[in-house]
Order: C-alpha cells, then sequence, then structure tokens
C-alpha cells in the first residue's frame, strides 16, 4: 500500500493519477480503478479521493475514458489507435461507486451514473444468446485487424454486469438489477460443458464464438463476479480447465496469462496469478496441491521495493517492472477483498 500511495501523482487542483509502472510516465485508467478500488477498502479517504476526481477531470462528455493517460492528464490516444474499451470504463465506476460505498461521499455519483449510461448505450444483442451483451468498444481501433464495435469479450461483460450490480446495491433501483441479470445470461452463454470452461467472446455479426484461444481471467474473473450466483460446480471446472496455464519455476509458482505462445518460456504473471489465487481460496480448490501461501509467497518474492512485478521476466508484451495491477491485487488476495463485490 505504501508503494501504491507513492505512485499517486498530482494532476491539477486535488486530482489525481496513479502511475501505472516505476519505468512509464503513463496511467492506465484500470490501474486507476484498482489503486481507487484499494484505497476505498483500507480507509484512506483522503488519497482515494483525489484519484475519484481525477477520474472525474479526465471523463469525456459521453461517459466514457481513454484506456490509458498521460501524468498531465493528456492521453496517447486516438492518436495510436482511439482506445476505450468497456471493460475499462466499467471498471472506473466499480471503482467510484466503492469509493462512494465505504467513503459515504455520494459527490461522484453523476460521473458513475454517466459511465452506467454510455455502457447502455452499447449493450447488444447477439443471436443464439440470452441477455445482451456490451460492445468491446464504441469505436473501432485502427491499429487492429478486427472490430472492436463488432465483438463482445467475456471479460467487459463480467466487468459492466458487476458495475451494475454495485450501482443497484448503492440505489436500489430495478432497471440496474435488470441490467445486471441480462448481462449475467450473456455471461454464462460462454459456458462450454463439453470443455468444462469458459469462451473469450462473440463477434456480434456473426454470432460465432471465438473457440481458438483460451485466458486465465475469463476463468477466474468469472468465478468471482459470478460468485453471487452460486454456480460452486461450474466455477470449480472452470477454475480447474485453467489449472493447464499453472508455471512453477525454483521455489515461485503462479500462473500465465493465456494457453496461446506468446514467449518461448512460461512466465508468471503477477496479476493473473493474485486474481486466480483468490478464485481458487474463495472455493476452495486447488491446482496440483497448491496452497494460497504458495501462491502469496510467490508475490512476495517479486516485490521491488514493494511494488510487485507485473511478470517474473520480461516477455514479448510484458515487461518485468513493478505495475500497480501486480501490487494492487496482491494487496486485494492478501485482504481476502473480491474487488468485483461492493
Amino acid at each position: 500500500m505504501e508503494w501504491l500511495n507513492s505512485h499517486i501523482t498530482n494532476l491539477e487542483d486535488e486530482s489525481r493519477l496513479v502511475k501505472s509502472y516505476s519505468h512509464k510516465k503513463q496511467s492506465y485508467l484500470y490501474d486507476q480503478a484498482l489503486t481507487l478500488i484499494s484505497l476505498s477498502h483500507s480507509k484512506n479517504f483522503s488519497q482515494a479521493k483525489g484519484l475519484a476526481l481525477g477520474l472525474k477531470k479526465l471523463q469525456q462528455e459521453n461517459g466514457s475514458w481513454f484506456f490509458s493517460y498521460y501524468l498531465d492528464g493528456s492521453s496517447p490516444h486516438p492518436k495510436e489507435g482511439d482506445m476505450q474499451p468497456s471493460g475499462a470504463i466499467a471498471w472506473a465506476a466499480l471503482a467510484l461507486m466503492t469509493y462512494e460505498y465505504h467513503s459515504k461521499d455520494k459527490s461522484f455519483r453523476p460521473q458513475w451514473k454517466n459511465a452506467l449510461q454510455h455502457l447502455e448505450k452499447n449493450f447488444v444483442k447477439v443471436d443464439g444468446f440470452k441477455g445482451f451483451g456490451v460492445r468491446f468498444s464504441h469505436v473501432d481501433n485502427s491499429q487492429t485487424s478486427w472490430s472492436e464495435k463488432d465483438v463482445v469479450a467475456l471479460e467487459h461483460v463480467l466487468d459492466t454486469l458487476s458495475a451494475f450490480k454495485a450501482a443497484y446495491k448503492l440505489t436500489k433501483h430495478e432497471a440496474f438489477k435488470n441490467h445486471q441479470q441480462s448481462l449475467e445470461k450473456f455471461a454464462l452463454e460462454f459456458w462450454d460443458e463439453g470443455q468444462g470452461h469458459f469462451w473469450p467472446g462473440v463477434t456480434i455479426s456473426t454470432s460465432k464464438i471465438n473457440r481458438s484461444e483460451f485466458y486465465l481471467d475469463n476463468q477466474s474473473w468469472s468465478a468471482l463476479a459470478l460468485e453471487h450466483l452460486g454456480l460452486k460446480s461450474m466455477m470449480k471446472q472452470a477454475l480447474s480447465a485453467s489449472c493447464a496455464l499453472l508455471v512453477k519455476e525454483k521455489k515461485w509458482v503462479g500462473f500465465k496469462e493465456a494457453k496461446r505462445s506468446i514467449a518461448s518460456t512460461d512466465f508468471i504473471w503477477s496479476e493473473g496469478t493474485a486474481g486466480k489465487a483468490m478464485a481458487l481460496d474463495r472455493y476452495n480448490t486447488r491446482c496440483e496441491g497448491v496452497d494460497l501461501h504458495n501462491y502469496l509467497a510467490t508475490l512476495e518474492g517479486m516485490k521491488v521495493e514493494g511494488g510487485v512485478l507485473y511478470v517474473n521476466k520480461t516477455v514479448p508484451q510484458f515487461e518485468a517492472q513493478p505495475s500497480v495491477a501486480g501490487t494492487a491485487w496482491t494487496w486485494l488476495l492478501k485482504n481476502k477483498i473480491n474487488p468485483f463485490i461492493l
């Protein structure tokens, strides 16, 4: 927590941004949300309010945010590809609600409501799916080979339903609950009974599920975000299936992010390891007999001056540098806090 606090920087007036990595002058929206959630749970409301003010300052009129910002509040987007993913926006809304719930400060209610209205506008129906999902983004990133406007990602559905679940808890407005339940139905459509795990996404225009990739977070985040549904057998199967991503290196044990090969060697991903360990602990299950304290020992071993390395070795797409995501998720795991639940 001291490391997270040391990475909070002044934006303007009393608003703040968190520096996502020790070596980068950049703040990712998801990391801003994770830090705000962690500070709210730790009752550090003065620092938390600064981050909430940062979100208020940077929110666009349509309720969305960009994927990341420089520490002066400017953004590399849309210059580097217009990235406004629904999942990160949902996390920011959930973080503001977490702050409100713990601090009793309702001054940011207009911002999280505006974000939820933006997400509502991006709800979509997909042939063959129950309920409705949420578009990956309301804009297409020209740098990718696929259309973000034509895809629903399970992760984003889980993030969004958690935000609406929190909104219902705070307001008791039935519309929020109805949206939550519809998104839950959609999320469960990604379940493959034969394979015993969740698939990551679907193309809206073709209703074709992506069965070519298998991601860690789709399994552990489903278990955490849908914990209230009591689907213990299903979630234990999903967690068991993602045990295939277990990585053991000398005294360390953790998980890589996916089955697809992006590196010539396996690596331990701290953020995903903490989330998976949390899910395993909450569902009282294990991978190859590995216990919670083994994962915690690994994450402790990955600390550099209090910040947890994002990965234990530099590989394509990942750098072995202290990160907000790895550090915040480690703190949440140690304190047995499920960030999807208000």
